[in-house]
């Protein structure tokens, strides 16, 4: 099955992280469509007759097409065909946020990539975070953050507690990964004794495997972990940067006393928004 991917593009050099990720992820790229876009900061309508504002857009657009050519180049080097990647200039209408929930909605797409540049403290007082704004709204698309992703890393670490929404993230991991077969997926749950809320760790994880060989995953592709720990954050990026996982995915929302039911609310969700390096972060 077809997989379609939208890539949300800036002028600055680390826009290019989602480009890089994805295109060293995925070895198998025949059956995966691209679609990068990016957003100029006013659209024609809004400037006007104004010669000054006129050749700021002009500049705007410029610089838009030269960061799309820049990375449709680098996915094509990495193995796409040019055919399997869409470029896309857009004037912006509205808040940024919201164009680009407008078009993950209306593209049907399998997941949105937006790259993840790391705050300084003088940024995260004084300048709207696209991404964090973007996690805060009700979309109902699956979200890769891409922060300054390794390039030697393989293999994604899902954190499942038997929510729905964990359900769906696995659900969203079988559908991307059926066919890389490279990809191994360990299922991570995170409790203190034993448990999630009223649900034993091992069964958590056996339906969450299950989930994955309902779509037609291996067995030898699937590993189990269970872990007894109060800060789960931490014991998330410490499995990622100790086993190297090239992504690390989490549901929306969660159940009971897990991390999940906090996922981006207080300091879980600070420290994997802000504090995961090296891996890409998978909402769903």
């Amino acid at each position: 099955m077809d997989k379609h991917l939208l890539l949300t593009l800036s002028e600055r050099q680390d826009g290019l992280y989602g480009v890089r990720f994805v295109g060293n992820f995925f070895a198998n790229k025949d059956n995966l469509n691209i679609t990068l876009l990016y957003i100029t900061p006013r659209s024609m309508g809004e400037w006007g007759n104004d010669v000054g504002m006129e050749l700021q857009m002009r500049k705007a657009e410029a610089e838009g097409r030269q960061a799309l050519d820049a990375a449709k180049v680098h996915l094509v080097k990495s193995g796409f065909d040019p055919d399997q990647v869409i470029t896309k200039l857009q004037g912006r209408r509205i808040s940024k946020v919201m164009e680009i929930i407008q078009e993950g909605a209306k593209g049907l797409y399998d997941a949105v990539v937006l790259g993840r540049r790391g705050l300084s403290w003088l940024e995260q007082a004084f300048e709207e975070s696209v991404t964090k704004s973007l996690l805060d709204r009700s979309v109902d698309f699956p979200i890769w953050i891409c922060r300054r992703p390794e390039m030697d890393r393989q293999h994604v670490l899902a954190c499942v507690d038997g929510s729905p929404a964990s359900d769906r993230m696995v659900d969203h991991i079988a559908h991307i990964l059926l066919q890389e077969t490279d990809q191994a997926v360990t299922l991570m749950a995170v409790g203190r004794k034993g448990q999630i809320a009223d649900k034993h760790v091992n069964a958590i994880l056996s339906s969450a495997r299950d989930v994955l060989l309902d779509r037609g995953f291996s067995p030898e592709r699937i590993r189990l972990q269970g872990m007894e720990e109060g800060a789960a954050a931490k014991a998330i990026m410490k499995e990622a940067d100790d086993k190297g996982f090239a992504a690390v995915a989490v549901g929306r929302t969660g159940t009971g006393q897990g991390l999940l039911k906090r996922i981006f609310v207080g300091s879980v969700s600070q420290a994997l928004f802000q504090e995961l390096q090296g891996a890409a972060l998978w909402l769903a």
